[in-house]
């Protein structure tokens, strides 16, 4: 699997563990509403700092996740 595919792969798991939408999801890790859209429609190419923006995103909402599941 290439990068950009697998990167996908891993925000719609993440969309399907969280429950949000492609749109509020864009909007909350970087202020693009279009993120997601345009990854997987018009073949956008994130940059490496992107990537870990995303990924970090990702993680502490997770994390906020297991914390509130835990309480």
């Amino acid at each position: 699997m290439d990068p950009t595919a697998q990167f996908i792969a891993e925000i719609n798991a993440f969309l399907e563990r969280s429950g949000m939408t492609p749109t509020a999801f864009g909007w909350s890790a970087l202020k693009d509403p279009n993120f997601v859209g345009d990854l997987k429609r018009k073949g956008r190419q994130p940059t490496l700092g992107v990537v870990g923006r995303v990924h970090e995103f990702i993680r502490a909402h997770d994390d906020l996740a297991l914390r509130a599941a835990a309480s």
